[in-house]
């Protein structure tokens, strides 16, 4: 089973904890998640560490996550602001950018 979650386009600080929430109900049902940022307007450190800590708690409890699509402009250059992209190993770049380099 798959679970899909879209990601709010207003996403913030102060309303990141519902993108959690859905993320840890999913993690608990196991199976797969299908994660959606692409309407995320401003993805933030808030954002990245969720997601980050998702794919964490995923890989030690043998859950598939991935991303509905390669992460975006925005979404990169965030990553990259955040200090993300500079250690990013092959795992990372599949996950994030679906194995090809952001443009």
């Amino acid at each position: 089973m798959t679970t899909a979650i879209m990601a709010e386009r207003d996403l913030s600080l102060a309303t990141i904890d519902r993108l959690a929430a859905a993320l840890r109900e999913a993690l608990s049902r196991g199976g797969s998640i299908r994660l959606d940022l692409t309407h995320v307007a401003t993805p933030d450190l808030a954002l990245l560490q969720v997601v980050e800590a998702a794919r964490r708690q995923a890989s030690r409890d043998g859950v598939d996550i991935t991303l509905a699509a390669p992460a975006g402009a925005v979404l990169a250059r965030a990553l990259e602001r955040a200090g993300f992209t500079s250690g990013f190993d092959a795992t990372d770049h599949d996950f994030w950018f679906h194995g090809d380099p952001p443009r």
